[in-house]
């Protein structure tokens, strides 16, 4: 093999190399996405048992991104859930759960209470983009597409059993 044969194979090994470690990157980043998503849904459920609703409570529909400072008080109250029931999250200097990727112009986890009982939570993903969940009915936020959620309605047998 000459020279140049071998300094092209070695080339195109490593930019083999970096493609699988950043697609490793990105699943990684989504199992954290939904391992938040989840610990939140739990929290959630807690907040509905100890409240009669989902926060925000006395609201009977709210939906937008949890980290936006505008929605401070509807973190709070989901955050207060968290810390009650999750250990992981008992210490107060545990950060809420955001998107291990977010910035100011990415997008965040968002919360929809669709009814005093319904809710959903979304996030998008890195490695398996599907686009089909979306905030286009919600009011109080910007259209945008998601590619993971857990919804209350699809998953109330599996979680309203004892924690």
């Amino acid at each position: 093999m000459d020279k140049f044969s071998l300094g092209f194979a070695l080339i195109l090994l490593a930019a083999g190399s970096v493609l699988l470690l950043q697609k490793n990157d990105k699943q990684a980043r989504d199992t954290i996405r939904k391992h938040h998503l989840a610990d939140m849904e739990r929290s959630l459920y807690v907040a509905r048992r100890a409240h009669g609703e989902f926060p925000p409570y006395h609201t009977p529909t709210w939906c937008g991104t949890v980290s936006d400072t505008k929605n401070a008080a509807i973190k709070a109250e989901i955050e207060a859930a968290l810390r009650s029931q999750n250990e992981k999250y008992a210490n107060p200097a545990k950060p809420f759960p955001t998107d291990p990727a977010f910035t100011e112009t990415s997008q965040d986890y968002f919360y929809w209470k669709r009814s005093p009982t319904m809710m959903e939570i979304y996030a998008t993903l890195e490695a398996d983009k599907t686009g089909d969940k979306n905030s286009r009915l919600c009011a109080n936020a910007q259209p945008a597409a998601f590619d993971y959620g857990l919804s209350s309605i699809l998953r109330e047998d599996t979680l309203t059993s004892p924690l």
